[in-house]
């Protein structure tokens, strides 16, 4: 199939993800955005896997929001109702997956590592119209998907109000220090208590999400034009070197490998 790039200028949920063909396992659709936003949920009977080489997309569902990095590529499998934001100008391939291969591919949304291997297959059958070669580079995606690596860049949400209030000051002030005794006498709770309800609604820690919260804010600040230096301060460290060690250790690599980037597409 010869790739046909749509300049997506509105968010109507995309037909091809509602095709049901099992002779067609893997089906694309590409669009050019430009830092436009999906802003109704929505769900469709294929899984998707959304991938661009520049800008950071975000995906939301009722159980949380995940964030990919230019060169990642994010996994949703079908029947989960999400939406989506995107930053800057991005040409974003889409592969939607029959149900038909839903037993072999994950069941839940994740980020994932785009390999150079695994991008050159998205090109390749993205621009590749002869069926034969379509059903071979089918079945090698699913394995690719099936054995994917997560990347640490899903933040669960929560479903009381007190802890979405707290998550929403948060997401909007990353570099506020208040521990979590101090939120506790906030809430009107005992810290145990509170750091109960927290991993109970979250299954993180109070102190896993936030440093997964400012992981993603440096991710997005980065990819917005924001020097590593200055990321590091405005998220509230006291030092580059902590910056660079907390987002090492959270995420595997250095910040810098996640400066604004692109490729050929």
């Amino acid at each position: 199939m010869t790739m046909n790039i749509v300049k997506q200028t509105n968010f109507k949920p995309v037909e091809t993800g509602y095709v049901i063909d099992g002779s067609r396992p893997v089906m694309t659709f590409v669009a050019e955005i430009h830092g436009q936003i999906c802003p109704d949920f929505h769900e469709h009977p294929r899984g998707q896997l959304m991938y661009a080489s520049a800008g950071v997309k975000k995906v939301i569902t009722e159980k949380g929001m995940w964030v990919v990095p230019p060169l990642q590529a994010v996994w949703i499998p079908g029947g989960v109702s999400h939406r989506a934001e995107f930053s800057g100008r991005t040409l974003v391939k889409n592969l939607f997956f029959d149900p038909s291969c839903a037993h072999r591919l994950p069941d839940r949304c994740f980020v994932m590592s785009v390999s150079p291997f695994l991008r050159e297959l998205i090109a390749k059958f993205c621009n590749t119209s002869d069926s034969d070669k379509l059903a071979n580079l089918s079945a090698v995606l699913v394995d690719e998907i099936a054995e994917a690596k997560e990347e640490p860049f899903c933040l669960p949400a929560a479903s009381s109000h007190l802890l979405v209030r707290i998550m929403q000051y948060l997401d909007e002030n990353p570099s506020c220090r208040k521990t979590l005794d101090e939120w506790a006498v906030e809430a009107n709770t005992s810290p145990r208590n509170f750091a109960r309800m927290f991993l109970k609604e979250t299954g993180m820690t109070f102190g896993a999400w936030r440093k997964r919260l400012k992981v993603i804010k440096a991710v997005q600040m980065m990819d917005s034009g924001m020097s590593v230096t200055e990321t590091a301060y405005d998220l509230g460290y006291q030092s580059i070197s902590a910056f660079i060690e907390s987002f090492r250790k959270e995420t595997g690599s250095p910040p810098a490998r996640y400066l604004k980037s692109s490729d050929s597409q």
